[in-house]
C-alpha cells in the first residue's frame, strides 16, 4: 500500500509540473517582450505571473500623537514570471517563431544589454508597459534540450527635460534622462491599446510636464478617428502627430 501511495504522489507531482509547463490557468495569454529590432513572443505561456505595485507610504511617529500613515506616490511596478523555451514542437506550444531555445535566449540578452528600455504586453490583462530587464536566468535540467528560464522586469518611466518648468508632482525642474528628439516614428503593434499607443508616440518628443495633457488629447483623437490598425506608421513632430502621413492631432 505504501508503495502504491508513493506512486500516486509521484504521478501527481509529474502532472502538476506538466500543467505548469504548458501554461496552467494562463492558456491563451500571449506574453510579448520587445525592444529595438528584437521581439520575443514566449512560446509557452507561464503558469502564473506576479505584478507588484509599490506606493511608498511611510509611517511617521509624531510626539503626543503617535504613528501616522503618510501616503506616498506610486513606485515602479515590477513583474516576474518563469517558463521554458522548447527544443521540440510540443502540441501545447503557442508559437515557435525562432528556430531554437537559445535563439530566444540570445534575443532577450540582446534587449537586456542594448541600453534601451523594452516593452512588455500580456494579452487579456492590463499589463502593457515600458520595462527594464533586471534579471534573466536560464538553464537546462532534464536532458530534453528545453531551456528553462525566469525573468524579472521593472517598469521604466521616460523623463523628458524642460529646464524652465517646474514639475507639479515633485516641485522640482524636470531632470534630463535623454535628449528630446525632434521627430519620432513608431509602427503600431497588434497588442497595443490606444492609450499605450498615444503614450509611446509622445514619450520621446514631449517633456514630462506636457505628456499627460498631450497623451489624453491624442488618445481622444485616435478614438474619434475610429481607431488605428496594427502596422500603421505614426510620426510625432514638434507640432503634431501624423498617422499614415496625415495629421491626426496638433499641439
Amino acid at each position: 500500500m505504501a508503495s502504491f501511495l508513493n506512486f500516486l504522489n509521484t504521478a501527481s507531482s509529474i502532472m502538476s509540473d506538466v500543467l505548469s509547463a504548458i501554461g496552467g490557468t494562463n492558456d491563451g495569454c500571449t506574453f510579448t517582450l520587445s525592444g529595438g529590432a528584437y521581439s520575443v513572443s514566449f512560446p509557452v505561456s507561464p503558469a502564473d505571473f506576479e505584478v507588484a505595485n509599490p506606493y511608498n507610504n511611510q509611517t511617521v511617529n509624531i510626539i503626543n500623537l503617535g504613528d501616522i500613515n503618510m501616503l506616498g506616490k506610486r513606485g515602479l511596478r515590477t513583474i516576474k514570471f518563469k517558463s521554458f523555451f522548447p527544443a521540440q514542437a510540443y502540441s501545447f506550444v503557442q508559437t515557435l517563431a525562432l528556430s531554437g531555445p537559445y535563439d530566444y535566449v540570445n534575443q532577450i540578452k540582446q534587449m537586456a544589454e542594448s541600453g534601451n528600455a523594452c516593452s512588455l504586453s500580456i494579452t487579456g490583462t492590463d499589463v502593457s508597459m515600458p520595462v527594464s530587464i533586471d534579471d534573466f536566468s536560464y538553464g537546462e535540467r532534464d536532458g530534453s534540450g528545453d531551456v528553462y528560464f525566469s525573468i524579472s522586469l521593472k517598469e521604466y518611466r521616460y523623463i523628458m527635460p524642460d529646464s524652465s518648468t517646474t514639475n507639479d508632482a515633485t516641485g522640482l525642474k524636470s531632470r534630463v534622462a535623454s535628449t528630446v528628439e525632434n521627430k519620432e516614428t513608431i509602427r503600431l503593434g497588434s497588442v497595443m491599446s490606444d492609450m499605450d499607443t498615444a503614450q509611446k508616440a509622445l514619450q520621446k518628443t514631449t517633456t514630462i510636464v506636457k505628456q499627460g495633457t498631450r497623451t489624453l488629447g491624442l488618445y481622444k483623437a485616435m478614438v474619434k478617428s475610429g481607431g488605428i490598425p496594427a502596422g500603421t506608421v505614426i510620426t510625432t513632430t514638434a507640432k503634431a502627430v501624423l498617422v499614415g502621413g496625415k495629421t491626426l492631432y496638433k499641439f
